[in-house]
């Protein structure tokens, strides 16, 4: 009881005094901005630690990978993506969640799961498996299964992602000839900065 009185004395002493003592309750809207942005950020999903981040990263997108704890224990999905700051991943068909559109709809999308909740299927025995890796002269990693001792392959890349996109110039697009043309003088810039500043009574004061 006594403590609870000391609390509600400080909170009314600092409405009372001003923003030099802004009491317990008005320690939170008294915060400079900087610390509110921060404030912020952190809400969401968390950044890993950079010593708690995966070195080797042995799921890509493409990966059909088995489920083996939360509430989706069980099920098989594909892997759709990576994120590697957080050491999450995106299964397909895993901890959906309900998200209304702009439109009204209601429709389900899928969460991130944790990297270790994802054991990656053996394409021989169609198991769960651990994967080690080997390593080629070349540098090039290879995924062995514990459990069949057979070579699992790396999913292909997706087309178009690391090809380049064609462009057809349009009528506002700036030639090459054009863009490359040198337009800037040095010389006559400098000798235009330097008559400015003699026009200018903070450089030439007291000549």
């Amino acid at each position: 009881l006594k403590l609870c009185l000391r609390v509600q004395m400080l909170g009314i002493r600092g409405l009372s005094v001003g923003c030099n003592s802004p009491g317990l309750g008005l320690v939170g809207a008294c915060l400079p901005v900087p610390l509110q942005a921060a404030r912020f950020d952190q809400r969401g999903p968390k950044l890993v630690k950079k010593q708690h981040l995966i070195r080797t990263w042995k799921l890509r997108p493409g990966d059909e990978v088995f489920v083996n704890a939360g509430k989706d224990k069980g099920s098989t999905g594909e892997v759709l993506m990576t994120d590697f700051l957080r050491n999450m991943v995106k299964v397909k068909g895993c901890n959906l969640r309900k998200l209304r559109d702009e439109d009204g709809n209601y429709k389900l999308t899928e969460k991130k799961i944790h990297y270790s909740n994802c054991a990656l299927i053996d394409t021989v025995l169609r198991k769960p498996t651990r994967v080690g890796l080997v390593f080629t002269e070349e540098g090039d990693a290879i995924r062995v299964s514990k459990l069949s001792g057979n070579v699992i392959p790396w999913p292909d890349k997706k087309k178009g992602k690391d090809e380049p996109i064609e462009h057809i110039d349009g009528p506002k697009d700036t030639q090459p000839d054009v863009a490359l043309r040198k337009t800037y003088d040095y010389h006559a810039d400098s000798e235009a900065i330097r008559l400015a500043r003699l026009a200018m009574t903070k450089y030439n004061h007291g000549r």
